[in-house]
C-alpha cells in the first residue's frame, strides 16, 4: 500500500556518544530546525494614531470558499480607548484607488445600526474581560455620513479580544483580492486586520509568497532539514468527516520550498466552542467565575481528543509519512500545557470536572476513606464529598510563606493532584502517536518550565508544570521542549534554560530550545530582549548554541510572528556555521562534567503560599546568578538526586528544596558527604511536621527561629566588604538565624542576627544563605573553597564541557579565562588558533559579545 511505502521514515531519539540524539533512518541527525507558520503570514500589525490612514493587504486565495470567507479588523489588547474604521473593503484584484466592486456588505457603514448589524458582529473575549460597544459617528469619517466608532473599556489581553468580523463571502482559489480599510484611534495603538476563512478550518489568506517559505529557502540552504510549524487538528460533530485541508496545505508549503524538508508540525489539542456549549462542566472555571478552555481533568474531553489526534495521525502518515518526523500536540496558555490565564492572580481550576479528578485521583493515593479522614484532620469527608479546595483555602497559610504537612494537607494534595491533571493526558497523546505510526515517529510536548513557573503571580504550583519527573519515565516521550527563558535573554543576558534539563538528559530524552529570539529584524517595540543590530544577533544565536552543545541538545529557531524575524541571508549565515559544527562533530563524546549541581524540586511549592513573593526571586530570578558562575552547572531535579540519578560533584545549592522526607534527608546525607551543600532560605522545615530542629540537621548548622523581618542581607565585612547587601525587603515569615558559634558569618540581617554563614563540617562544607536572592560573586567564593575550577572570576557567561567553551560579556572589557592544564585555543568554528600550551587567555570583548573555542 501506498501509505506504507510512505511511512517508511524511522524517527527516533536513542543514546549516541553520551547523549540523547535523533536519529532518522538508523542516522544521528543534527537537531537544529526552522520553525514557522506555513499556512500565512497570519493577521497584518499596524500601529494606527490620531490620523486617517488606509492600510491595506492582498492575497491569492489558496480554495474555493462558498460563502465562508470574510474579514477581522481587531483593535483587543491595548487598553482602554477609541478606534474609527471607515470605507472596508474586500474586492477581486490588486489594489487600486477606487474598486467598484466590493464583496463586504455595509463597509462603508452608510446604513442604520440595525441594518449594520446583520451584517457585522463584534466579538468581546467574556474569558479576557474585553468589554466594548460600537456606534455610528457622523462627526468623523474619510467619505460619505458617518463611519463606525468603538469604544473600548477593557480590551483584553491580546488584538483577538475586541474584533469586527464579517463572514459571507465567496473567494476562487487562485484568485487575487485585496483588503482594505481606514481606521484612526484617540491615542497611538496596535492593532491588526485579515482575510480568512471563517469556521473550521480556519485558515489566514496570505500572500503568494510568505515569509515563512523564504526562511523554508534560507534554511534549505544553510543546509536545515528538520522544521516546525502550526496545523490544524480537526475536531468535527458528530457525523461530519474531518477536513485536513489547512493541514496539507501547511505541509504542501514547506515541502515545495525544500523537497527534502522531516516534518515536526505543533497543533492545538482543545475542543472547540460547540463542544464546550455541550459540556459546560467540562469549561474551566476561575474564582472571579469566569471560564475559558477546558478542564485537564475533563474525562470527556480525555477520550475525544484522543480520537481525534488518532485521525490526524493517520491523515499525515498515509499521505505525507515519508517526511514527517513526529508530532508536537500543543493546549491550554500559549499551547505550552500549562494552566490558562496562569499569568493572571487568579485561581483555577473549580468545575466540576476538575472536582470528579481530583475524588478519583485521591481514591488511588489514599487506601480507604479511613486513610483520608486521618491525612486531612476531617471525620466526615467521603470521596464522594470531595471538592476542589474553596478559594479561602487555597490562600490560606498557617506557617507565613509555607503550609502545615498536618493541618494543610487537603490543599497540599490539591497542588500535587493539579500537575497530575496537567500531565496524565500528555502520557495518553504520546500513547496514540506511538501505535499510529508503529513507534517510529517522535512525540515532542512542552513542559517541565520549573523556573519560570516559579514566577507565576499564584506561584508554580498553579502552573500544572511540576510532574516532570513522572513523564520523563514516559516510554512514548521522546522530546521536551521549551522556548528560552524570557528573563535574562538579551544581548549580554545569559539565554537560560527554563526546566531542569538534566533530568531530562539523564532519562534519555531530547530537550529542545525553543530559540524565539527577537532579531534586528524584529519591530523596534517587539520586547523580549529584541537585538538591535545584526552582529549582536549573531553573537545572540552563537550563545544559545553554546547553552545546547555541550549536553547536545536540540533547539529550532522560530519566526514567532511570522513577520520574517529570521528573513536574513547573514542569520541563516551563522546558523549554518553552527549547523555544520553540529553535524560534524555528532559521532564526538559528549563530556558534559560539570562539579556543580543545581538542585530544584516539584513537590516544594506545593507546600508554600500562593505568592510570587517567595518563589520568584529564590528559583526564577536567581538562575541567573547561577548563569554566572564562572563554571557550568548542571540542573536536576531533587528526586533525581535521591534516586542515585546525579553524577558525583563537589558542590550542590539547593533551592527550593523545603520539604524532605525521612528517606531524602538520608540521600542528601549521603550524596553530599565530605562535598559543600548549600541551602536557601527555608530549606528542610517540613518533613511531616514542620521543624526547625529539621532545617539544622538537612543544612548541617545550628538554626532558630527569630520574629519575621525584611530580607535584606548586610555581608559580614561592613560597608568596605567587596559584596554589596543582598537579597530583598521581603518579609521572611518564618526567619531563621544561624546560631551556631564555630560556624564562620557571611551576612547579617539589619537586626545583627546572622542570617547567612558556613562551616566546614565532617560531612563538608554546610552553607546556608537566609536570602531569597544573592550575587553570583558569594557563590564564586564558595566554590573557590570547595576546589571547583574557575573558568572566569567575573559576571561573563561561561558554556563548556571543558574542551568547547563558550563565554559571553556581561560588560565590556578585558575578560580573563583560565584553564585547568595548558591548553592549545582555537576557534570553534573556523579553526583559527588564538594560543598554544596556555593556562590563562585574556580575550577583550564588547558588552554581549559571545566568542566560541574549541580547547586542545
Amino acid at each position: 500500500m501506498a501509505s506504507q511505502a510512505r511511512a517508511a521514515l524511522d524517527a527516533a531519539v536513542k543514546p549516541h556518544q553520551g547523549s540523547p540524539t535523533i536519529f532518522v533512518n538508523g542516522k544521528p541527525t543534527s537537531p537544529l530546525m526552522f520553525f514557522g507558520w506555513a499556512t500565512g503570514a497570519g493577521p497584518t500589525a499596524a500601529r494606527i494614531d490620531t490620523e486617517w490612514k488606509e492600510y491595506s493587504l492582498s492575497f491569492i486565495a489558496p480554495e474555493d470558499n462558498e460563502g465562508h470567507a470574510g474579514v477581522h479588523f481587531r483593535v483587543g489588547g491595548a487598553g482602554p480607548g477609541t478606534v474609527w474604521v471607515d470605507n472596508v473593503r474586500l474586492y477581486p484584484g490588486p489594489k487600486v484607488e477606487e474598486p467598484t466592486e466590493n464583496l463586504l456588505r455595509h463597509g462603508d457603514w452608510e446604513a442604520s445600526k440595525e441594518e449594520i448589524g446583520q451584517a457585522w458582529s463584534l466579538y468581546q473575549a467574556e474569558y479576557a474581560g474585553a468589554d466594548a460597544d460600537w456606534s455610528l459617528d457622523p462627526t468623523t469619517k474619510v467619505t460619505g455620513q458617518q463611519s463606525v466608532r468603538i469604544d473600548i473599556r477593557n480590551a483584553g489581553r491580546e488584538t483577538m479580544h475586541l474584533h469586527f468580523y464579517q463572514t459571507g463571502c465567496t473567494v476562487k482559489k487562485g484568485q487575487r483580492y485585496t483588503y482594505s480599510l481606514w481606521m484612526k484611534a484617540d491615542k497611538p495603538r496596535k492593532v491588526d486586520f485579515m482575510a480568512l476563512r471563517i469556521g473550521e478550518p480556519w485558515t489566514i489568506y496570505s500572500g503568494e509568497q510568505s515569509h515563512y517559505q523564504e526562511q523554508v529557502r534560507l534554511a534549505r540552504q544553510a543546509g536545515v532539514h528538520l522544521y516546525s510549524f502550526g496545523i490544524d487538528m480537526p475536531w468535527p460533530r458528530p457525523g461530519e468527516d474531518p477536513n485536513f485541508s489547512q493541514c496539507d496545505r501547511a505541509i504542501e508549503n514547506t515541502l515545495n520550498a525544500d523537497p527534502e524538508a522531516l516534518l515536526l508540525p505543533r497543533f492545538g489539542m482543545g475542543p472547540p466552542e460547540w463542544w464546550l456549549q455541550q459540556h459546560p462542566d467540562d469549561r474551566m472555571l476561575f474564582d472571579d467565575g469566569r471560564t475559558e478552555g477546558w478542564s485537564m481533568a475533563s474525562t470527556a474531553w480525555r477520550a475525544e481528543m484522543q480520537e481525534h489526534l488518532r485521525a490526524l495521525v493517520r491523515h499525515c502518515e498515509e499521505k505525507y509519512g515519508d517526511h514527517m518526523l513526529g508530532y508536537h500536540p500543543c493546549g491550554q496558555h500559549t499551547g505550552e500545557w500549562f494552566y490558562n490565564r496562569s499569568w493572571e492572580p487568579v485561581l483555577s481550576d473549580f468545575s466540576p470536572a476538575m472536582s470528579r479528578g481530583f475524588a478519583a485521583w485521591l481514591q488511588t493515593k489514599y487506601p480507604n476513606v479511613e486513610a483520608l479522614r486521618t491525612a486531612w484532620g476531617d471525620p466526615d469527608i467521603t470521596f464522594a464529598a470531595v471538592a476542589v479546595p474553596t478559594k479561602e483555602e487555597q490562600l490560606t497559610t498557617s506557617l507565613g510563606f509555607f503550609r502545615d504537612p498536618r493541618r494543610e494537607r487537603k490543599v497540599i494534595d490539591y497542588f500535587e493532584y493539579k500537575q497530575v491533571a496537567m500531565e496524565e493526558p500528555l502520557e495518553l497523546m504520546a500513547r496514540v502517536i506511538k501505535e499510529e505510526t508503529g513507534g517510529k515517529k517522535l512525540v515532542c510536548l512542552f513542559y517541565g518550565y520549573l523556573f519560570d513557573m516559579h514566577g507565576l503571580p499564584m506561584g508554580a504550583q498553579h502552573s500544572g508544570h511540576l510532574a516532570m519527573a513522572k513523564l520523563v519515565q514516559c516510554p512514548d516521550v521522546d522530546i521536551l521542549c521549551s522556548p528560552i527563558s524570557y528573563l535574562d535573554r538579551e544581548q549580554g543576558g545569559a539565554g537560560n534554560f527554563m526546566a531542569a534539563v538534566d533530568t531530562v538528559r539523564a532519562a534519555g530524552k531530547l530537550w529542545l530550545n525553543e530559540d524565539d529570539t527577537r532579531t534586528y529584524l524584529t519591530p523596534v517595540d517587539a520586547g523580549f530582549g529584541r537585538v538591535e543590530t545584526p552582529e549582536a544577533t549573531l553573537w545572540v544565536h552563537q550563545r544559545n548554541f553554546a547553552q545546547i552543545w555541550p549536553r547536545r541538545m536540540a533547539c529550532w529557531y522560530m519566526d514567532l510572528a511570522n513577520e520574517g524575524w529570521l528573513n536574513g541571508r547573514d542569520l541563516w549565515q551563522n546558523i549554518s556555521r553552527l549547523q555544520r559544527f553540529a553535524q560534524e562533530n555528532l559521532d564526538r563524546p559528549a563530556r558534559w562534567q560539570p562539579e556543580v549541581a543545581l538542585i530544584v524540586d516539584e513537590v516544594g511549592p506545593f507546600y508554600t503560599r500562593c505568592t510570587n513573593a517567595l518563589l520568584s526571586p529564590l528559583v526564577y530570578q536567581m538562575r541567573s546568578q547561577f548563569s554566572r558562575l564562572g563554571t557550568p552547572f548542571a540542573i536536576y531535579l531533587l528526586s533525581d538526586l535521591v534516586a542515585g540519578r546525579v553524577p558525583p560533584m563537589k558542590a550542590y545549592f539547593f533551592a527550593n528544596a523545603f520539604h524532605l522526607d525521612a528517606a531524602q534527608r538520608a540521600a542528601v546525607a549521603r550524596v553530599t558527604r565530605g562535598k559543600t551543600a548549600v541551602w536557601f532560605y527555608g530549606g528542610g522545615f517540613l518533613d511531616d511536621d514542620a521543624s526547625d530542629e529539621n532545617m539544622s540537621r538537612a543544612i548541617g548548622l545550628k538554626l532558630v527561629r527569630v520574629a519575621a523581618r525584611p530580607g535584606r542581607v548586610i555581608p559580614a565585612g561592613g560597608e568596605g566588604s567587596p559584596l554589596e547587601p543582598f537579597g530583598n525587603d521581603t518579609r521572611l515569615d518564618p526567619c531563621w538565624v544561624v546560631a551556631d558559634p564555630a560556624a564562620q558569618v557571611i551576612g547579617r540581617y539589619a537586626d545583627g542576627g546572622v542570617a547567612a554563614a558556613a562551616k566546614r563540617t565532617p560531612a563538608g562544607l554546610r552553607v546556608y544563605l537566609g536570602a531569597l536572592h544573592c550575587p553570583a560573586k558569594l557563590l564564586r567564593a564558595i566554590l573557590k573553597r570547595s576546589g571547583v575550577h574557575l573558568y572566569c572570576d567575573s559576571d561573563e557567561v561561561i558554556l563548556t564541557d571543558g574542551e568547547f567553551l563558550s563565554i559571553t560579556a556581561t560588560s565590556a572589557g578585558e575578560k580573563r579565562l583560565r584553564f585547568p592544564r595548558p591548553r592549545t585555543v582555537v576557534t570553534a568554528y573556523d579553526g583559527q588558533e588564538i594560543a598554544r600550551g596556555v593556562r590563562e587567555l585574556r580575550v577583550p570583548m564588547r558588552m554581549g559579545e559571545t566568542q566560541t573555542y574549541l580547547l586542545r
